[in-house]
């Protein structure tokens, strides 16, 4: 009976070798405790392997299943995980760089944004007025073209005229209460010029101007030199009979040589237009020789023709003194022009030299194209 018993163990365990069990059948078998024998006499039989193997017909136990040792964890480092963005007033652009973004630190250097090279501009200066008048005064109306030829370096021409030139109060009151005036050098008045130069810009700079806008400044200065005609007050302001005001009257002096300084800031304004706020000095030479072209000579051959009742015409003088100056009436005075004679003849028998400095201010507003 225990030989039947035997065959039978022998049997069964050949098939479980021939046909494997599927994965799950296996997993839970090689869980599984061992089971006890029944007696002492029994042969132990091998745990069936997880992984089948082939076997050969002698009934031989198949080799214990190799154990693969598993590679070890590795671990993962999180990325990064990017800066929040910010809100839209931190990331608005200003000129092109995020100035509200705390997290960002710009420092740079604008350009102009309007270059001036190769441009022209016209400036009007509508009131030009003298500051530093001590025996005359001038009011008058300027304009300058200038070519930029470089950012910092134009050509400049420079004219005008002044529409009121006469002494000043001082002199008159001179004239009134000492009988005394001063010397005809010193009150030369100037009527217009023309003066061609350069202008440099050493340095520029711009600020906010308002909300939005961005204006540029730069500090100007200018020189050059050109010709100016000038005149002299013959005949002081007075007063008539009536009460009436009787016009002063001028003689014409000639043409004296200029030389001007400048400087002043230029502030532009967009692409075309740009304010202009200037002091110049214009110097001139103040001789007086002669009146509306008449010289020493053709003054006291006219003065001798009046004290002996002859017209001043006739009188033989140069070919550049204008006789017809001192003939007739004068329509603003109501008076003879010959007057005016030996008053002329007073300035340039005692002539004096002197160096004038009209210093003005200049306030215009230039057009760039």
């Amino acid at each position: 009976m225990r030989t039947i018993f035997l065959l039978a163990a022998l049997t069964f365990a050949t098939q479980s070798l021939a046909a494997p069990l599927p994965t799950l059948t296996t997993t839970l078998l090689a869980q599984a405790p061992k089971p006890s024998t029944s007696s002492d006499d029994d042969e132990d039989e091998p745990p069936p392997s997880t992984t089948p193997t082939p076997t050969d017909n002698k009934g031989t136990t198949p080799p214990p299943a190799s154990t693969t040792t598993p590679p070890p964890a590795t671990t993962t480092t999180p990325a990064a995980t990017p800066a929040p963005v910010g809100s839209d007033d931190q990331m608005k652009l200003v000129n092109g760089a995020p100035l509200f973004n705390p997290n960002v630190g710009v420092h740079i250097v604008e350009q102009k944004r309007f270059s001036d090279s190769g441009r022209f501009e016209v400036t009007l200066y509508p009131v030009s007025l003298q500051v530093n008048g001590k025996f005359t005064q001038h009011f008058g109306t300027m304009g300058s073209v200038v070519y930029h030829l470089q950012e910092n370096f134009a050509f400049m021409v420079t004219g005008g005229g002044n529409w009121f030139n006469s002494e000043s109060s001082l002199n008159g009151e001179l004239v009134d209460k000492a009988r005394v005036e001063a010397q005809a050098a010193s009150s030369l008045l100037w009527t217009w010029g023309v003066l061609g130069g350069v202008e440099v810009t050493p340095f520029y700079g711009k600020f906010a101007f308002f909300e939005g806008t961005l204006a540029q400044f730069s500090f100007v200065l200018n020189g050059g030199a050109g010709i100016g005609s000038t005149r002299h007050q013959l005949k002081p302001e007075s007063a008539r009979p009536d009460g009436s005001i009787s016009p002063a009257t001028y003689g014409d002096t000639g043409y004296r040589f200029n030389a001007g300084l400048g400087a002043g800031f230029r502030l532009q304004l967009g692409n075309r237009f740009a304010f202009r706020l200037e002091v110049r000095d214009v110097v001139y030479t103040a001789r007086v020789e002669r009146v509306n072209g008449c010289n020493r000579e053709d003054l006291s051959a006219m003065d001798m023709a009046l004290r002996g009742g002859k017209p001043v015409t006739s009188v033989n003088v140069g070919s550049g003194c204008r006789v017809d100056t001192f003939d007739g009436t004068d329509p603003d005075t109501g008076l003879k022009r010959s007057n005016d004679v030996p008053l002329a003849l007073g300035l340039v028998k005692n002539p004096s030299s002197d160096v004038l400095n009209n210093v003005g201010l200049y306030a215009g507003i230039s057009f760039i194209f």
